[in-house]
């Protein structure tokens, strides 16, 4: 099976992040957020409450598969973890930027060789962080510094895409190869509630600074109209790349 492969830097699509408490439930989502939905990430939740099946079950029915594990570990379990993954139907998968350059370069490798249609990401910093959570891990840089020492590392390592916040995006566009794709998570469309969320920006910000995916959960999630929310965001995303091309 071919996986689709990222896409074009000039536009940004949308990725609902199906965290939630059942399978039920995230069937129920699919469903009511319609046909313009293309792509889902499947966390370390859904993934281990339902596992390989589930995953497959939403590619056959003409889904993209975002598969957020996030591997950490040492070099060697990282990459038979891929390859493990290997005859999962997935387009991305992330491993964490901070396992250090052995393992990203291991799987890198790796996932050229058992999944080369699909897009190995490294996390850098995660959006629920700050300058104060950092520092309490030893960590003095900022959140943007780190950021940029991690994307580095990753992309020296031959990783294909970077998870960051829409805070990073403009600074590490102009310093990482144009073919680095971007995933944002902390997306949040104007007027919602942030959550746990430290470092966002609403959808078209986010495209504009330079976002190919957003990963957007709660405000989908929790919504009376999924379908509509989804639309709302792309009707957003398609003005703004308007104005960008104008």
């Amino acid at each position: 099976m071919m996986f689709e492969f990222m896409q074009n830097q000039n536009t940004t699509e949308v990725i609902l992040a199906l965290d939630v408490e059942s399978r039920s439930r995230a069937e129920t989502i699919i469903q009511a957020a319609g046909e313009n939905l293309k792509w889902i990430k499947i966390g370390l939740q859904t993934y281990l409450r339902d596992g390989p099946t589930f995953v497959c079950d939403l590619a056959s029915e003409g889904k993209n598969i975002f598969l957020d594990l996030k591997l950490h570990d040492i070099p060697n379990t990282m990459a038979k973890a891929i390859e493990s993954l290997s005859t999962l139907p997935i387009s991305m998968l992330t491993i964490h930027a901070s396992a250090g350059s052995e393992a990203l370069t291991r799987c890198s490798d790796t996932m050229r060789g058992v999944l080369p249609g699909a897009t190995l990401l490294a996390v850098t910093v995660l959006t629920s962080m700050d300058s104060e959570n950092l520092n309490r891990l030893g960590v003095m840089n900022t959140p943007e510094d780190q950021v940029t020492r991690l994307a580095k590392l990753a992309t020296d390592a031959g990783v294909g895409g970077i998870v960051c916040s829409p805070k990073e995006l403009r600074s590490l566009r102009n310093i990482l190869p144009s073919t680095v794709s971007f995933v944002t998570p902390g997306i949040r469309p104007a007027g919602s509630d942030l959550g746990d969320q430290k470092r966002v920006m609403t959808p078209a910000e986010a495209s504009q600074a330079g976002a190919n995916y957003l990963v957007v959960g709660r405000p989908i999630l929790e919504a009376e109209n999924p379908a509509g929310v989804i639309g709302q965001i792309q009707e957003e995303l398609a003005s703004s790349q308007k104005s960008l091309l104008s």
